[in-house]
């Protein structure tokens, strides 16, 4: 990412398992640890061996958005144009949540170029 770039115009592509939960929001799943020793600690404990990250509605909404096509802008457009999502800032708070969820592995950006140039766009 180049500082000239304006990080709005940035493409969130998913890039981790996720699913709904009863209530229709998304969770995310990430595993606690790649480390074998770990994973049969774990196991002898009886614990999970994921993460869940639940998502609110407005970011439920977001993710469900991110289809690996539209800017972080294009769906901030389409999420106050929507009916029931109340998104003041929505600019701001995309861009924020765009970037946790990219600084933990669960998005990646793609500008618009390498995302055509990829097939995705």
């Amino acid at each position: 990412m180049e500082k000239k770039d304006n990080f709005l115009d940035y493409i969130p592509v998913q890039d981790c398992p996720w699913d709904k939960d009863g209530k229709g929001r998304v969770y995310l799943i990430k595993e606690k640890t790649k480390n074998r020793l770990l994973k049969k600690l774990i196991a002898m404990l009886g614990r999970k061996q994921e993460f869940h990250i639940h998502l609110d509605e407005p970011g439920t909404a977001a993710w469900l958005a991110a289809d690996g096509r539209r800017t972080i802008l294009e769906i901030a457009a389409g999420m106050k144009a929507a009916p029931g999502v109340a998104m003041e800032q929505a600019e701001a708070r995309l861009a924020k949540f765009f970037a946790m969820l990219a600084r933990d592995k669960f998005v990646v950006l793609k500008s618009r170029d390498s995302a055509q140039g990829n097939g995705i766009g």
